[in-house]
């Protein structure tokens, strides 16, 4: 966390403008004008929960978007957004991020994944509820307008295919609100690569099929149209990770984002977004999966990564070949949460590092994310020149030699100002 020190030095270096600040709302003439980048630099966005990590580090990112708000109402939607923050947080915390980084637009995110329990229907509009579906615009805008954001970023996943074609009527009636203000319209999106054979997917309550040259043809996937959110939303994230989800089973133990995938999701995606829009993003995070144990899988941020190595004499692998360490590697029991799925790393070396340990009895495997890794997916994104990245998530625990390696990347213009 930010120690007392450095608010303290905030305080003294900020305390003038921050009382004139406290005295009115950001007026319409002060908005953030978006930024045009340095040749050759991508554009750099973030999200995150953690209020004292994005104080830290702000000021290398170009947007940051807070994770802050969720639909009201679980089956059913009302139309209002809550906020994890309480709403005297929410004000001086947008204040102290202005501060911080004038230059950098705070665009926060609504986020709703579907399950049986929370569903994206009626602030969409589905089944002719517009009702509501105007309600939750005109709430999105009313909330802009309270604690001036340069925008909102909806991230709406795991929505269920006859959602498809009102989601894009409530983006398109939402983008014309936001516009008459000079506000943003920012979407992220489930990941897409491309399909060796096209299909059609008939969907129950579209006026059309869903014509799929994707692989990946999950309810997801099949509600966000890349070809429409290039033309119609203002910035597009591609949401690149949980290739190796944390379940045990299908599909096993490996890296997030692996370069390969990478690559193919922008192969798909620039003949379909403009690439001044695009953005990827890329996790800070893997998982530590238990190879043949029933036991829990945790997340793997800086700190149990460095517990690991520091604590648990792992193999140590960077670049990780998994076909390669189940053949050399002595194993306590048959890798049953492995073995059945090592067809998919068939042709692959990754360039994520990994660490192969033995707790309890029970073999286990993390796999991390580090600076040369990230490095290297950073190439792939400046290979195919899109506009940006973005990082899930901006947290104290991240490898802090990522935060030095954005410094150099982004260039020393943005931190002289600060």
């Amino acid at each position: 966390m930010i120690n007392q020190l450095f608010f303290s030095i905030l305080i003294l270096a900020f305390s003038a403008t921050l009382g004139a600040c406290f005295l009115e709302q950001p007026k319409e003439s002060q908005k953030v004008v978006p930024p045009t980048a340095p040749e050759g630099r991508l554009f750099a966005s973030t999200w995150s929960q953690d209020f004292y990590a994005m104080m830290k580090y702000i000021h290398l990112y170009d947007e940051i978007h807070p994770f802050l708000y969720n639909l009201e109402g679980g089956r059913n939607n009302t139309g209002r957004i809550l906020s994890v923050w309480k709403k005297d947080e929410i004000d001086e915390r947008i204040r102290w991020l202005r501060l911080m980084s004038p230059r950098t637009l705070i665009i926060p995110t609504i986020f709703r994944w579907e399950n049986d329990f929370e569903k994206v229907s009626d602030v969409i509009g589905l089944n002719g509820n517009t009702k509501v579906r105007d309600l939750h615009i005109q709430n999105i805008l009313k909330e802009i307008d309270t604690y001036g954001y340069d925008g909102i970023d909806i991230d709406y996943e795991g929505m269920t295919c006859e959602k498809k074609e009102v989601f894009q009527e409530f983006l398109i009636l939402l983008r014309d609100e936001l516009h008459k203000k000079g506000k943003i319209l920012s979407v992220a999106i489930h990941p897409k690569t491309v399909a060796e054979k096209p299909s059609v997917y008939p969907c129950k309550g579209l006026k059309s099929p869903i014509q799929v040259d994707f692989y990946e043809a999950y309810r997801g996937q099949l509600t966000h149209d890349y070809e429409f959110l290039g033309k119609v939303a203002d910035k597009v994230k591609i949401m690149a990770y949980e290739l190796h989800p944390r379940k045990q089973g299908f599909p096993g133990p490996g890296p997030q984002a692996p370069d390969w995938w990478i690559d193919k999701i922008l192969e798909y995606a620039v003949a379909r977004i403009p690439n001044e829009k695009l953005y990827m993003a890329i996790p800070t995070y893997g998982y530590d999966w238990a190879l043949h144990c029933q036991a829990e899988t945790k997340s793997v941020y800086y700190s149990r990564a460095k517990w690991i190595r520091d604590k648990m004499a792992p193999r140590k692998e960077e670049p990780t070949d998994v076909l390669e360490i189940f053949k050399t590697q002595p194993k306590a029991a048959d890798w049953t949460y492995l073995r059945p799925y090592l067809y998919r790393h068939q042709g692959h070396v990754y360039s994520d590092p990994s660490l192969w340990y033995r707790m309890g009895g029970c073999d286990r495997v993390a796999f991390y994310m580090n600076r040369s890794a990230f490095e290297k997916k950073m190439k792939i994104l400046d290979k195919y020149k899109i506009r940006g990245f973005s990082f899930w998530q901006l947290i104290e625990d991240n490898d802090p030699e990522i935060n030095k390696y954005l410094e150099e990347k982004l260039g020393p213009e943005l931190s002289e100002v600060h």
